[in-house]
């Protein structure tokens, strides 16, 4: 309380001293600009200023002489929230004390000390040519035709983007040496202008524009900052590099790219289509991932270049972690690096390429409060489409009049058509019970489902310390049509995410830096208890909706309550929506958290530009289940156990209105008691952590890692040396495990001469103890070398602005090997005895001990040489851009398990795993760009990528006398392998005429395809006559097409994203489990009046329906990727009285459109069930949003 009143003390004296007007004097209210520009006349002094801004103030100003110029500038300014900066004792700098202000300043003063130095150059000159004599030019009358253009007076401004006025900007008169620069005001005027003349614009951090005078006396002109500064840097492994001198091929995406995918709960999923040569595949659209929290996506970084996953490796702030569940407003930018030159730091885990994601830290300045809301709605995109029932059975119906030739049992399902016509639709309310004809996908999922994502952060800090912090919420619900299953509790597959988020950087010293950061999240996923007690999940019950229920089964839920059910088709036939809603609700919680230390020592002290770092890092993850236990969690109607109350109608015992409904309808399920079947209560199951029983593992997470790091950057002339040198260790393990480590020795050396020559080597020397003696350490090195032609004095070819040539060539490693842990060693089992005689108990007494795992002491990672040629340029003044690399790979000591080898049987055992397979692969990436700007309202821009990859294995262990086109050798990794079809048989003389199958040729029937003998051996064999058909499922080819503009306070972007040459083969199982379920394919079927049909009749209790290739598909697909409509309002008046200093509302959506040949959305089969089995659907989303700064 002494410190307030003292302060209050000091205050009341120093309020007069800052220039406080005597009570007697008369105050003027005028514009604080006109205040300025007096404050300019009485004390000679020149401000800088936004006059939007200071033209929102009016202030009081006595016209009386102050002690000084700054008294005065303080009195004015004191009722405002803007404050000033002196330059030079003359120049004045006001601005608004914030972020953008700050900006600002820094930039005005380094364009001051430029201007203040041109204009005593130009002083100098002036006075030189004061002191020289004047030459006299003679007077010559013009000629009338010699006069083609008219010379006179411009007038004009010069802002940025933001509409600020900038200072110095350079205008040249093109072909001239006629110029001018701009004031304080951004203003410039200049005399006897041609009207044909082109004027050129450049300043330092802004793209350069010529603009064409076209007769105009006054010209406004909006400078962009160059997207391709000098000083722009990128996120290399350990450290950063200037991106104007780095050989590797990377590729960044910022946070607003990330963003516009909206509210996905796996970053991965952000990267679709951002990036050139980076193609992710998901499988599934489950909120917060699959079974208890695993992403569903997979990515690939230049194709698949090896079986062994081929997935790259992840950093987060330079540790090794899982990036699907980080919030996309904590990302500053996501840095992919692809080429060896870029990856042979990470040496060992380099070969699949690496994602690097820096988060976001603090910046000095005032704190700055960040609001982000977005909500979304979600709508299913493309699911296999099914015939209805009354079609489902015409199809039935008619399949069964061919084949009973060969199967009369199959009459048995013949309906009549009087019955088949009851299940068309529109029925009456009674048919529509007893004759169902369910369109499962309307009756599974809704219409909409929503998600929303709000996140609070903060960011400023001083020179001593800056900090960002934030709080994220995700909520994600599902698309399970809402059903109350009148037990109490309400089952969802909803998914609930909190992410946090807190990075510090302390000035400790001058020369001392420390970093702290701590982030985690904590979520909550719901699923339910399907299949407790199995080794795997029951998922595909619920997928069945749409990949495999019949329409004409049951109803989903009847009047009364009860469950549709069909006993007879037992676990095939379960009710999905029963399954949903009636086994609990699984509440899966994951908590993780990740703190990170760091110690940045300027050692300026030894030599100039040398530094060094240490840090440690620490993670731990722990995931913990519990929830709503109902019971047996059983759902087969059959069964008495089952909690569940169920009803099936039998529509063929139906006779009419006035029936008994006990005489057709059974409910179920039965007691096998001498009591009645009752509902039972459910349980609550206590949160435990404890293994899944698909799992085998407690699911406990540690990892600790520990590096130093030694930096050197010196610039001697026109020499730029730049030195790296890293050591680390880390050890992981999950949950009981031994622990698994890891030891890196990392260099990096580069050399910049002039801007112009560029070399660069790395290098890392890794340990790991997955490998035996003599293989746990190895070298990985890498060069790269680059030209920039540009930069040469004798490069004068005008309409190019830079052109960049970049080689380099490097070998990787990778050591994910899949199967047991320690492959290098052999291992023991025990059991079983010797038998002595022919008695029961005549064995031995001793057991049998022997090699159970047979090691391979030679087994090593897998080695990849990369070499990458580059070309990077820019034209006609930055309005195009293009980016080309050709790439090559040759991927060797490609690690086969030992169950995939080409090994005899009487070996005796599962031969060793061994490092067999070598793959080459090859492509290139093409990038191409335009920017432009219009006028200071309207600019525009179009950025288009396309990439191609290929691979083809050149061996893996295939059997030396198999036949050519069944090795793998050859062919790309997953090549299609099928049986072939040709025409239809159209009649039997055809099928007569055919060559023989396998199996099943007696019931061979016309109007199915006539395979190829491929080998020519008189018979197909599904072993032998499958050639390469089509592509893998990894597309060869991806094309990225963007364009924007802005125009004033809006903004529109869009995005269309496809791929080609991928196949994935869907054999979908119509009638399968002997149920009416038709593909929408079948509608077009064969016949002999329809011989020109598209598809087969499917069989219904025969075989031999031999179609080959027919469900091979071609998996190409454009995607309308993202649409975004925004509007900032940053440049409206109010936003400053209300304290915003930005506020933008957007409108986007995501994979609006899909075109594709495929039946579904859904990219593979890495995650979910199988092709034929589904998975949750994947969505298209529309995000309404709004970001607020204060």
């Amino acid at each position: 309380m002494n410190r307030f009143f003292t302060l209050l003390f000091a205050l009341s004296i120093a309020w007069p001293l800052l220039g406080n007007p005597p009570a007697d004097r008369e105050v003027d209210k005028i514009k604080l600009t006109e205040a300025l520009e007096r404050i300019s006349e009485a004390y000679n002094v020149y401000f800088t200023y936004d006059r939007e801004l200071t033209g929102r103030y009016e202030v009081d100003y006595i016209e009386e002489n102050y002690s000084s110029a700054e008294q005065a500038i303080q009195v004015v300014l004191r009722e405002t929230n803007l404050t000033y900066q002196i330059f030079d004792d003359q120049f004045v700098i006001v601005y608004l004390n914030d972020k953008r202000g700050l900006k600002s300043v820094k930039q005005m003063i380094h364009h001051l000390q430029d201007f203040v130095e041109e204009k005593e150059k130009d002083a100098a000159v002036k006075a030189q040519r004061a002191s020289a004599p004047v030459t006299r030019l003679e007077n010559r009358p013009l000629i009338p035709n010699q006069i083609k253009s008219i010379a006179f007076n411009i007038e004009g401004i010069v802002t940025d983007s933001d509409g600020e006025p900038l200072i110095g900007v350079n205008i040249q008169v093109k072909g001239t040496t006629k110029g001018a620069t701009t004031d304080f005001d951004g203003r410039f005027t200049m005399t006897d202008i041609d009207e044909q003349a082109i004027l050129v614009f450049s300043y330092i951090g802004y793209q350069s524009q010529e603009v064409e005078v076209a007769g105009r006396s006054s010209i406004e002109v909006v400078l962009l900052t160059d997207a391709q500064l000098l000083d722009e840097v990128v996120v290399v492994g350990y450290g950063i590099q200037k991106k104007e001198s780095a050989i590797g091929s990377i590729v960044q995406a910022s946070e607003e790219d990330l963003k516009r995918t909206g509210n996905v709960t796996d970053l991965k999923e952000a990267l679709t289509g951002q990036l050139p040569g980076v193609v992710s595949l998901t499988s599934s659209g489950e909120p917060g991932g699959v079974t208890t929290g695993e992403s569903a996506t997979n990515i690939f970084i230049r194709g698949q270049n090896t079986w062994n996953g081929g997935q790259p490796l992840i950093l987060v702030d330079g540790v090794e972690r899982n990036m699907s569940n980080i919030d996309v407003n904590e990302v500053e930018s996501i840095s992919v690096l692809k080429d060896a030159s870029a990856t042979a730091v990470f040496g060992v885990k380099g070969a699949n390429g690496v994602i690097l994601i820096t988060t976001k830290r603090g910046q000095a300045g005032k704190t700055q409060l960040s609001f982000n809301y977005t909500t979304t709605g979600k709508m299913l995109s493309k699911q296999p489409s099914k015939l209805d029932s009354y079609n489902a059975m015409m199809v039935k119906n008619e399949i069964i009049e061919r084949e009973g030739v060969l199967n009369e049992p199959s009459w048995n399902a013949y309906v009549p058509f009087p019955i088949v016509q009851r299940y068309q639709t529109p029925q009456s309310p009674e048919h529509a019970l007893i004759y169902p004809n369910v369109d499962w996908e309307d009756e599974m999922f809704k219409d909409l489902g929503f998600s929303h994502r709000a996140t609070l952060s903060a960011r400023g800090g001083s020179d001593v310390i800056q900090y960002f912090g934030s709080l994220a919420y995700l909520h994600e619900g599902d698309m399970f049509t809402d059903y109350d299953n009148g037990k109490g509790y309400d089952p969802n597959y909803n998914f609930d995410r909190f992410n946090f988020r807190s990075n510090i950087d302390i000035q400790a010293t001058r020369t001392t830096k420390i970093k702290l950061n701590l982030s985690g999240y904590y979520s909550l996923k719901n699923t339910n208890y399907n299949n407790e007690g199995s080794s795997s999940r029951a998922d595909s019950w619920m997928w069945r909706a749409t990949y495999g229920m019949a329409p004409n089964l049951f109803l989903p839920v009847y009047p009364d309550g009860r469950w549709g059910a069909y006993q007879e088709g037992g676990n095939n036939t379960v009710n999905p929506l029963a399954v949903v809603y009636n086994i609990g609700m699984r509440q899966t919680r994951t908590t993780q958290l990740n703190s990170d230390f760091t110690i940045e020592q300027d050692m300026d002290f030894i030599t100039e530009g040398l530094s060094a770092k240490a840090s440690l890092f620490f993670d731990n993850s722990i995931r913990s289940e519990g929830g709503i236990y109902d019971i047996q969690n059983s759902v087969r109607p059959a069964e008495a156990r089952t909690n569940v109350p169920y009803k099936q109608i039998y529509p063929l015992l139906y006779k009419g209105p006035d029936q008994d409904p006990s005489e057709y309808t059974l409910l179920l399920p039965q007691s096998d008691e001498e009591y009645d079947w009752v509902l039972r209560p459910w349980s609550i199951r206590q949160e435990a952590i404890s293994q899944a029983n698909w799992s085998t593992y407690i699911p406990i997470n540690r990892r600790l890692m520990y590096q130093f790091q030694m930096n050197y950057g010196r610039q001697f002339n026109k020499h730029f040396v730049t030195a790296t040198g890293v050591f680390k260790r880390e050890e992981y393990a999950r949950g009981s495990e031994f622990k698994h480590y890891r030891e890196d020795w990392v260099f990096r050396a580069t050399y910049d001469y002039d801007s112009r020559y560029l070399l660069e080597a790395n290098g890392a020397y890794n340990g790991s103890e997955k490998f035996g003696p003599g293989y746990r350490f190895d070298f990985f090195p890498s060069v790269g070398v680059g030209w920039i032609p540009s930069n040469e004095a004798f490069f004068n070819v005008s309409w190019i602005d830079r052109l960049k040539l970049r080689y380099s060539i490097g070998k990787v490693g990778d050591d994910n090997v899949s199967g047991q842990r320690w492959l290098y060693a052999s291992q023991l089992g025990y059991g079983g005895n010797a038998r002595l005689n022919e008695s029961v108990t005549g064995t031995s007494p001793y057991t049998f001990y022997r090699e159970s795992v047979v090691g391979n002491p030679n087994i090593h990672w897998e080695v990849a040489v990369k070499s990458n040629y580059g070309i990077e340029a820019e034209f006609l003044r930055q309005l195009f851009t293009l980016g080309f690399d050709f790439y090559t790979e040759k991927r060797t000591d490609i690690l086969m398990s030992g169950g995939s080898r080409n090994v005899p049987p009487f070996f005796g055992a599962t031969p060793p795993s061994a490092n067999l397979g070598e793959v080459e692969s090859k492509g290139f990436e093409l990038v191409l760009g335009v920017n432009k700007t219009l006028n200071s309202n309207l600019d525009f821009w179009v950025s288009t990528a396309f990439t191609h990859n290929e691979n083809t294995i050149i061996s893996r262990d295939d059997a030396p006398l198999q036949f050519d086109y069944l090795k793998q050798a050859g062919y790309p990794i997953g090549q299609e392998k099928r049986l072939l079809r040709t025409e239809f048989y159209n009649n039997w003389d055809e099928v007569y005429a055919s060559v023989p199958t396998e199996n099943n040729d007696h019931q061979k029937l016309p109007g199915y395809y006539d395979l190829i003998d491929f080998n020519a051996d008189g018979i197909i064999k599904s072993s032998e006559d499958t050639p390469p058909v089509g592509y893998s499922g990894v597309p060869q080819n991806s094309v990225n097409l963007s364009f924007g503009g802005n125009f004033k306070a809006w903004s529109l972007m869009l995005q269309v994203y496809g791929t080609n040459n991928a196949n994935r083969y869907i054999g979908f199982n119509n009638f399968a489990n002997d149920i009416d379920i038709v593909f929408a394919h079948a509608a077009d079927y064969w016949s002999k009046d329809n011989p020109n049909a598209t598809s087969f009749l499917p069989r219904w209790k025969t075989q031999a329906e031999n179609i080959g290739d027919y469900y091979l598909y071609d998996a190409s697909y454009i995607r309308l990727r993202t649409v975004e409509l925004a509007y900032n309002f940053s440049q409206s008046n109010w936003m400053t009285r209300v304290g915003f200093s930005n506020l933008r509302l957007f409108l986007n959506g995501t994979n609006l459109f899909y075109w594709s040949d495929l039946p579904d959305d859904r990219q593979s089969t890495y995650s979910g069930g199988s092709a034929t089995q589904g998975a949750y659907p994947t969505v298209k989303r529309i995000n309404l949003g709004i970001e607020l700064n204060l």
